[in-house]
């Protein structure tokens, strides 16, 4: 058990979801405890781990107080982060995947902006790694502050934030008094969550500022492995998030529509791209653009109005089919080359 006074000072707890991570583990954990900042706590949940992950959080719990470790039986990601945040004694909290990292400067420039402003959400940018070295994206914000309604706007025209859970810090108390968990027996959990924790707050700031370094090397990672329950669930988290939208912005249609066939275009493609254009979610969400076509009499308003006539399903159809056929013919050529 932790000493009172120094759960007082705990303004920050780092949950740090642990699942065969053996290879990234080290790395995950260095940049936390390289910190140039001291009022946090580290929790790091063993998942059920078969490789050396376990001893490698007990080594670091031995060696550092903030440290702390629960091991538990395989229950998945959000079981995990649940698990981690039931243990919480922080103000605020961060999820950080046990297989990437963050910058060296991160809790010193967050902890400023969060003491000084009491923010209830703070979202910073992300930058994507292929390798320790290989940079391939930056997920960069526009410097902003947002009450809930704006922020939940912004979130479905996809202009800055996102449905990311590990690239925000999280007022604590957000979870507790909404009654707000991570759902269990699902794949992409933040789609589920995160929007839930946006609604809840009262104040939100992005920050231009890259600090998560999100590794996405890492060939055994689940989300990089085909099922049609993960494609399911984000149909699932998408379909929830259009209903709630429907009410949240009723004055705009076509903000929740729009987002709404987004998301299921890209699940459409990302099916045919494994070949599941005969199984029955494919022709789900077929029909959900057929039935759920955004009006023209709402779109004229729109500066992109032509690109969303256009967005008719009938011949959205046809660009999709083409477009992901072209793209296999490109691969077929070059590894004939």
């Amino acid at each position: 058990m932790k000493d009172d006074m120094i759960i007082q000072n705990i303004l920050l707890t780092i949950v740090i979801p642990v699942y065969n991570v053996e290879k990234y583990l080290k790395r995950c954990i260095d940049s936390v405890i390289s910190q140039e900042w001291d009022k946090y706590e580290v929790i790091l949940v063993n998942d059920g781990s078969t490789d050396a992950s376990p001893n490698i959080c007990e080594e670091y719990a031995q060696k550092y107080h903030f440290i702390s470790v629960i091991h538990k039986e395989n229950g998945g990601l959000s079981e995990t982060r649940n698990t981690g945040l039931s243990h919480a004694n922080g103000k605020y909290v961060f999820f950080l995947d046990s297989d990437d990292w963050i910058t060296k400067d991160m809790f010193r420039n967050l902890s400023k902006m969060i003491m000084e402003q009491n923010y209830d959400i703070l979202q910073f940018g992300m930058q994507m790694f292929h390798s320790e070295r290989e940079e391939l994206k930056n997920v960069q914000c526009k410097e902003k502050n947002f009450n809930s309604s704006d922020a939940f706007k912004n979130m479905l025209s996809v202009e800055g934030i996102t449905s990311f859970a590990t690239d925000k810090i999280y007022k604590r108390e957000l979870f507790e008094k909404n009654g707000i968990e991570f759902p269990i027996g699902y794949f992409y959990e933040d789609l589920g969550t995160v929007y839930k924790l946006i609604l809840s707050a009262k104040k939100i700031y992005l920050t231009t500022q890259v600090y998560y370094c999100y590794f996405i090397g890492n060939d055994a990672a689940i989300t990089k492995q085909w099922s049609e329950k993960k494609f399911s669930d984000v149909y699932k988290f998408h379909k929830k998030i259009f209903n709630v939208s429907s009410l949240m912005v009723s004055d705009d249609i076509f903000l929740s529509k729009s987002y709404y066939n987004n998301g299921l275009v890209y699940l459409l493609m990302k099916l045919y791209e494994e070949n599941q254009e005969d199984t029955q979610l494919f022709r789900l969400i077929l029909a959900e653009l057929d039935a759920n076509i955004v009006p023209i009499k709402y779109l004229r308003n729109y500066p992109n109005f032509l690109k969303y006539v256009f967005y008719r399903i009938r011949l959205l159809k046809l660009i999709v089919i083409l477009k992901l056929t072209l793209t296999k013919i490109k691969k077929w050529n070059q590894k004939k080359h």
